[in-house]
């Protein structure tokens, strides 16, 4: 099995984020900004796998209770999934009593 490493927007490796997360608490803000940012864009495989290490479970449970407000949904996350919902809604309605 060949195993790439992705290089995501910030610069950071799945492998520098786990060592990050290994040194936490002792990390900079700069440092927990790139953990932040690997975990918000990170692809899913990538965090899987780092989420999985049983390893760094303590640290990176300590570091997502330290950063919660980071992970919360925005209200207009909410809003827009709520609209696009509605005007899907709307459309199959419209369908509906156009063909019957």
């Amino acid at each position: 099995m060949n195993a790439h490493t992705t290089r995501m927007a910030s610069g950071a490796t799945r492998e520098q984020v786990s060592g990050l997360l290994a040194r936490y608490p002792e990390v900079t803000a700069e440092d927990s900004s790139t953990i932040l940012d690997f975990l918000r864009t990170g692809r899913h495989l990538d965090i899987g796998l780092l989420t999985a290490d049983e390893a760094l479970k303590p640290n990176l449970d300590s570091f997502m209770e330290d950063h919660k407000a980071h992970f919360r949904v925005r209200s207009r996350e909410v809003v827009a999934v709520v609209g696009g919902i509605g005007a899907l809604l709307l459309v199959l309605w419209l369908l509906w009593e156009a063909l019957s």
